[in-house]
């Protein structure tokens, strides 16, 4: 292994005095070729690559700036020289060369240096939980954020010192920065709580930035869904003129009679169908409960499987983007004539509006209507929860918790 210093040879002149380059540390061993930039800097013109430092006569610097330069150079190549170890890449360092110049950002545990900066924290925390592709994906957008976070406002964050002043200049950065609604920051901000939370149970930290921090709450509304009548209204529309939008129909109107999320809907193929019950486990809570769905398939959605048998082992449905599906499910409502008005919440006003449901209708429509339908019937949350995949206890089933027209007409009625 070798380690050598360098610069970016700039094109200057003899007699300019201002330009600086930064100086590179280069790695080199079997297999392995990489290099990163640190914070010292040189004028082009007084670097020397033999003595790896400045040139033995320079007038114009003096001897306590040119021997501090000099031991710097000498310091953190004897830093990456022992510190290398096989399977070392860029990343690593990256990481070396920020610890040294930035102490305050590391300190000292068990002879070792240990890392107080979020972002990495954040990382070994991703790494731990070995989450499934959906998980892995928000957790490094959190990373991701909080790394421009940080890039732009010149503030790391640093496990040991975060304030809830912190994270209030955090959630204003989502605000502005990233033009989200207040429900996405509300769940970025509880994600950042979770991975805090880990954080101080590895014994890294006692801080607490969340004391003295009031999370902002999300906001959902109502839950709509589609009635009984109006999903057999969507199976029974004409849709012979469109084969893909056929298939796009059966898709969601199999999803409202099972109340899978959409990322297990294509996942299905006929060896999840046993004895006439959908057995599946939930993707989202594959690597926590494990707990197997089943769901008793009715008549309509076994007669929707019956036109879908593409063999054993290959999907009942065909894997689809889920934009595409959302936006065939709305053009599916509307050639149905489902356009009820619905009440619906302005993720950015926060406010009331009021919508066709054709206009806002997505794959978890299906979903809701699955549930809310169950719901309405047999106030069980732990009976729809075992069919739905939802958690034990799931505070989900509170905003399924009105009552409707139906329901208070029936009540008067026992009063006459």
């Amino acid at each position: 292994m070798r380690v050598t210093a360098y610069i970016r040879q700039k094109d200057t002149s003899k007699n300019d005095l201002d330009s600086r380059a930064s100086v590179y540390f280069r790695v080199r061993d079997k297999g392995l070729d990489v290099k990163c930039a640190n914070e010292l800097q040189i004028n082009p013109n007084h670097w020397s690559q033999e003595r790896q430092g400045y040139k033995s006569r320079v007038n114009l610097v003096d001897d306590d700036t040119r021997n501090l330069f000099d031991s710097q150079v000498k310091e953190i190549t004897g830093i990456i020289t022992r510190e290398y170890y096989i399977g070392a890449n860029s990343d690593w360092l990256r990481r070396l060369i920020f610890a040294y110049h930035h102490p305050n950002a590391y300190c000292m545990g068990s002879g070792m240096a240990v890392s107080k900066s979020f972002v990495i924290w954040a990382e070994r925390y991703l790494q731990n939980k070995k989450f499934n592709k959906h998980q892995e994906c928000n957790t490094r957008c959190l990373i991701d954020k909080v790394t421009r976070f940080e890039d732009e406002h010149k503030h790391p964050m640093n496990i040991d010192s975060m304030t809830a002043d912190d994270l209030r200049a955090f959630a204003d950065f989502l605000s502005s920065d990233y033009d989200i609604s207040m429900n996405t920051i509300v769940t970025n901000m509880t994600m950042l709580r979770t991975v805090c939370n880990w954080i101080r149970k590895q014994g890294v930290t006692n801080n607490d930035p969340f004391f003295g921090y009031d999370m902002p709450k999300a906001l959902y509304g109502t839950p709509y869904f589609l009635t009984i009548q109006e999903r057999d209204q969507v199976l029974g529309a004409d849709l012979t003129d469109d084969a893909e939008l056929a298939e796009y129909r059966d898709m969601f109107v199999f999803q409202c009679m099972v109340g899978c999320r959409h990322s297990d809907l294509v996942t299905f193929t006929p060896k999840n169908i046993i004895d006439g019950v959908l057995e599946y486990i939930p993707i989202k809570t594959k690597g926590k409960s494990g707990d197997v769905v089943r769901v008793p398939l009715i008549p309509k959605a076994m007669a929707i499987l019956d036109g879908h048998d593409h063999g054993d082992d290959e999907p009942i449905f065909p894997k689809h983007y889920n934009f595409k599906f959302n936006d065939a499910i709305r053009r599916i409502l509307k050639r149905a004539k489902v356009n009820r008005v619905v009440t619906v919440i302005n993720p950015k006003t926060r406010l009331e509006e009021k919508k066709p449901i054709s206009d806002v209708a997505t794959s978890h429509l299906a979903r809701r209507t699955f549930i809310g339908n169950l719901y309405r019937m047999v106030k069980d949350p732990d009976l729809v929860a075992s069919m739905s995949g939802h958690a034990k206890g799931s505070v989900a089933f509170a905003r399924y918790r009105v009552i409707d027209d139906d329901m208070k007409k029936s009540l008067v009625e026992l009063i006459q």
